[in-house]
């Protein structure tokens, strides 16, 4: 009987212990079940449910437990769901990173593709030839500076003249111009000309003073009023040669960076009478004079132009640009006096240095009609301030003897006094229609 026990307790025993085992939880979160085989200071073998022997460093253990087979073989079965879970995701995002590389890929190939295409369309090589004709304004005379030296002049000396003229500076003009445009690719080169020429109506009123400083015999100083009329022809010469150059060339908005040389010519023919009664003494204050001025410029521009096409046919090109420009002017007056007689003569001028600085705009609206030829209408305008540098006055009565007024103006008036009261401008403006005929390559 007390064998029958003991082997009772035996089977028991080893039922119980086939019903539990342990547990190893690792510190990434794993759980592996089964039976410890052996433990030292760095690792612990475990026997698994599935009959295989792994063993596991205690730096990865977070601890061991003891479980029910039955609840520990749902836990096991976690791990293999989450690793299978990652690795799907892991090839998820694989495949997303290969079709965003590939969407990129082609985009760009699209991209270098179209602009491919750009720089095919945009070549050109041709020469363009174009006429316009049209009218505007244009200020270029010496008039206003002219008037402050004879103000000037009346302010040292009891004798003198000083006008004021009531007429406008700018006068109408009628105008031409011709222009030859090569383009290859990037690079252009033009060659521009305009010329200007109108009629100006003089009119004001002229100041007379006479005494010692006036060169008459009569030592009383007297002044009178006359009036100013008369007539003038004026010409405008300006030639352009630009180079430019596009950083970035496109079929539709070409933008170029321009640069070039730039020279201006003025002239303009004056007579000019003065009108008035006798002087209480006797003297005659008539007179008529015939002026003429010169104006020349060089220097440099620099500035951007754009062409824009649209709708085919029709094309935008405008220039927007600063110039730098110096040069001297002359002004030459012959006049005749009438208070003595015989007729007297006299004659003065002025040469000037003058620095110049400015803008000038040019926008052209084209339309093609047939072929290579097509019509335009261009407006322009270019505006000078010009500074005076240096410069002098020069006289000759017709006698030898110089004026005495005008001495302490070769002295001042240049540096000194002609600035305060004159600030002059040089202006082109105009609105011409023409026609462009294009030679392609």
């Amino acid at each position: 009987m007390k064998k029958i026990i003991n082997l009772l307790f035996l089977v028991f025993l080893f039922v119980n212990l086939s019903l539990r085992s342990e547990t190893i939880q690792l510190k990434s979160g794993e759980k592996w079940e089964g039976t410890i085989l052996a433990q030292d200071k760095d690792s612990v073998t475990m026997k698994l449910t599935d009959g295989s022997t792994k063993v596991f460093p205690k730096s990865v253990v977070r601890k061991v437990s003891f479980g029910k087979k039955s609840e520990s073989s749902s836990l096991k079965i976690e791990p293999q769901i989450s690793e299978k879970e990652k690795k799907l995701k892991e090839e998820k995002e694989l495949a997303e990173k290969q079709k965003q590389e590939e969407e990129n890929r082609r985009a760009k190939e699209t991209k270098q593709k179209n602009r491919e295409e750009q720089l095919s369309n945009a070549k050109r090589h041709y020469l363009e030839g174009s006429f316009g004709v049209g009218s505007g304004e244009s200020q270029s005379e010496l008039r206003p500076f002219f008037q402050t030296i004879q103000v000037a002049g009346l302010l040292f000396s009891s004798g003198g003249q000083a006008e004021l003229q009531s007429t406008p500076y700018k006068s109408k003009n009628q105008s031409v111009t011709g222009r030859l445009f090569y383009a290859w690719n990037r690079f252009t080169i033009e060659i521009r000309g305009t010329e200007a020429k109108g009629n100006l109506d003089v009119g004001g009123f002229q100041t007379l003073a006479f005494g010692s400083g006036g060169g008459s015999s009569s030592s009383t100083s007297e002044k009178t009023t006359n009036v100013l009329f008369g007539n003038g022809e004026t010409k405008f010469q300006k030639l352009s040669s630009r180079v430019g150059f596009s950083p970035y060339p496109h079929p539709v908005l070409d933008l170029q960076i321009l640069g070039g040389l730039e020279r201006i010519w003025t002239k303009s023919s004056h007579e000019v009478g003065s009108v008035g009664g006798i002087t209480s003494t006797g003297i005659d204050p008539n007179r008529v004079s015939f002026r003429d001025t010169s104006h020349s410029l060089k220097g440099y521009s620099i500035g951007i132009g754009f062409e824009w096409k649209f709708l085919e046919r029709f094309t935008l090109q405008g220039q927007v640009l600063h110039l730098d420009m110096q040069g001297p002017s002359s002004f030459r007056s012959n006049e005749f006096r009438f208070n003595t007689f015989p007729v007297r003569y006299n004659q003065n001028g002025l040469d000037y240095q003058w620095k110049s600085t400015g803008t000038e705009v040019n926008v052209k609206f084209t339309t093609k009609v047939k072929g290579d030829l097509s019509l335009f209408v261009e407006a322009s305008n270019m505006t000078l301030n010009n500074k005076l540098q240096s410069g002098y006055i020069t006289d000759n009565d017709g006698s030898g003897n110089s004026d005495p007024s005008q001495l302490l103006l070769r002295v001042y008036g240049p540096q000194k006094l002609i600035p305060m009261f004159y600030d002059s401008k040089t202006i082109l403006s105009y609105v011409q229609v023409g026609a462009n005929y294009r030679f392609d390559f």
